[in-house]
Formats: C-alpha cells, structure tokens, sequence
C-alpha cells in the first residue's frame, strides 16, 4: 500500500539541501510510527520518494512524499495531527492521499513565482551551472509578470524536463514552487479522488 503526502516546505526549513530534506522527512516518518517497506539488500532503507527537488532556498509549496507502507492507515486524521505535531517547523503536513500513482511519472509541469526588486530579464541567456544556456522565456508557459508596491512578481509555469533554478536570474530574492501539475490541472486535485 502506498501512501501520498503533501507538505510545503518554508521558513529556514527552505535552505536544506535535497538530502538534509529527505533525511529529516523520514525521520519525522519513524517517528510518527509508520510501519514502511523497506529496501532489500545489505543497507535496507525506507521505501520513500519525492517529487523533483527545489534549490536550496525555495520555498515549496508542492512537496510530494510517496511512502509504501506494510499495511493501511486506521485513520488518516490521527497520522497527519501526528505528523504535524513531530514535524520540524516550516515542514508542514497538508494532506494525506492514499494512491499508487507513481507521481515522478505523471507530474509533467510545476507553477512558480518568483519576487525580484528589479524587472527581470528573460530574453537573454543564462547558463546553468552545467554549462547549458537557455533563454528563460523560451522554456516558461503561461507567463505573468506584474509590479506591485516596487517589488516585480513573475507568476509562470515550466516543463519537467525544462526546469531551472529561477535563483540564476538577476535579482530575484525569493522563489516558490506553487503547484505540480498534470498537464496543467493540479496534482493534489486528481489526487484528491483518493484522499484519505
């Protein structure tokens, strides 16, 4: 049986890294009680996945958490207060799905926003740290950029297999992923068919 969960990761919590996240995560699992499957083999670990990372430093509030558990839940409502009340601030339990979609395969677009205090320029290329250059406004959909009280807000979604980090673009002090989506519908709301 397979268990989804939904956290949104903010606050310092947003400056772990990938592995401190996941480490922390499945503490907090151990803890809760959770009776997971785990790995065969000389260093068995817990059967967890998680959606793509963020950068260090973004706030995310589309964590998805798969857990293959030994058996069901009795009750969803009691594991998400214990959750809450175990988890680390600014690692905040949302939802609990029970399903076996393997999300790292259905999630094909994220939703970000990003706050920059000068207006950011996507049409020239920037590199990423693998040498790769892209042209931001080439690779992001649904794009919005609005100016509010001196700050730019840039609203876009982006294709999995284009993603970036939006801390590579000139000025932005705060990025958040907002949504994974399915082919622009919300995970969370094809999952929620099977919440629990």
């Amino acid at each position: 049986m397979q268990i989804i969960i939904q956290f949104k990761k903010k606050g310092l919590m947003r400056f772990l890294s990938a592995i401190e996240l996941s480490n922390t995560v499945i503490r907090t699992l151990n803890r809760c009680g959770l009776e997971m499957e785990f790995s065969e083999g000389f260093h068995p670990s817990p059967k967890v996945s998680f959606l793509d990372s963020t950068p260090t430093g973004m706030i995310d509030l589309a964590m998805y958490v798969a857990v293959k558990l030994k058996r069901g839940i009795e009750d969803p409502s009691e594991l998400l207060f214990k959750l809450k009340t175990l988890s680390p601030k600014g690692i905040e339990p949302i939802k609990i799905f029970e399903s076996d979609v393997n999300l790292n395969k259905t999630v094909n677009q994220y939703e970000y926003i990003l706050l920059s205090n000068k207006e950011p320029v996507l049409s020239t290329p920037v590199s990423k740290h693998s040498g790769k250059s892209f042209v931001p406004v080439e690779i992001m959909k649904n794009l919005e950029v609005v100016l509010k009280r001196n700050i730019f807000m840039v609203k876009y979604t982006v294709d999995r297999e284009k993603l970036f980090n939006p801390f590579l673009l000139d000025r932005v002090f705060l990025a958040i992923r907002k949504r994974a989506l399915v082919n622009g519908e919300d995970v969370s709301k094809i999952l929620e068919g099977t919440r629990i």
